[in-house]
């Protein structure tokens, strides 16, 4: 666990210099992973393998899962929790490329090309490129983040009193297949006023976010030890085939890789302990 308190800089970064455009830093972090109240003088991008990855803001929660690049500008207070083991890349970003990414926390998708750039880097363990064609790279890379979608998380909340019931009954029971015609006949609406809702206030479709708040409740089964099967069955899924390539897509491993990773990095965990 860091060791940082209240709005201090994180203790590390005071032994590096200036992202020259980009530092790396990598690391690997076992299960359960709690990070205190900090902030850094840099924008900071977070890479992890596979999984999740919590930040917690003044204003609220962002979830980001391996898909999704973690952007938190200079300077913003956060605390992070990490659940499973995994491998994890911090990248620090000077400031005149952190001036032209987004001005608020929030996820970065990774383009396939985003994504090779960042694997030709990890592959190699670069940590402050130096040489020109690395430097040229580094700014490649931050120009295609600049074009790349971005999102302010991986399962955004909302307050409005026609969404609210929605969101909480799905949390509850991520199965529900009701369709979203008929959850308008409940909180007395329209199909087509959800839909808009969903996109104003969310950013995402009805089905998008059922899909995400499946996936979380997925990673709580898995760890429990629940198999992928009886998973699919749970969540609504045709087919467990279904199930593996949603979420493939979106932690970057199957779930019998999650599932084995968690439960031998538990056991790793308590042999330390013994």
């Amino acid at each position: 666990m860091a060791t940082d308190t209240g709005d201090d800089y994180f203790a590390s970064d005071s032994s590096l210099p200036e992202p020259a455009p980009l530092t790396f830093r990598y690391h690997r972090f076992t299960p359960k992973s709690e990070f205190a109240r900090h902030r850094h003088r840099w924008g900071q991008l977070n890479r992890i393998s596979l999984g999740l990855v919590e930040l917690l803001l003044d204003e609220g929660k962002v979830v980001a899962p391996a898909q999704y690049l973690l952007w938190t500008p200079p300077e913003v207070p956060h605390a992070a929790y990490i659940r499973q083991a995994m491998h994890y890349t911090s990248i620090y970003v000077c400031d005149e490329l952190a001036a032209r990414l987004p001005g608020h926390t929030c996820l970065i998708e990774q383009t396939p090309l985003v994504r090779a750039l960042l694997d030709d880097f990890s592959l190699r363990q670069i940590t402050v490129p130096s040489d020109p064609w690395d430097i040229h790279q580094a700014e490649l890379l931050c120009r295609r983040l600049q074009e790349s979608a971005h999102e302010a998380s991986y399962l955004p909340d909302s307050p409005h009193k026609l969404l609210r019931p929605i969101l909480d009954a799905i949390r509850q029971d991520p199965a529900d297949a009701t369709p979203l015609k008929e959850w308008a006949e409940k909180v007395y609406s329209t199909e087509r006023t959800l839909a808009r809702l969903f996109q104003r206030e969310l950013g995402i479709s009805f089905g998008q976010w059922r899909g995400r708040a499946r996936l979380v409740e997925a990673l709580a089964r898995l760890r429990q030890g629940d198999s992928v099967q009886a998973i699919s069955a749970q969540l609504g899924y045709a087919t467990p085939s279904a199930f593996i390539a949603m979420f493939q897509k979106q932690l970057g491993a199957s779930p019998e890789r999650y599932r084995r990773q968690f439960l031998q990095a538990g056991q790793w965990q308590e042999g330390l302990s013994a």
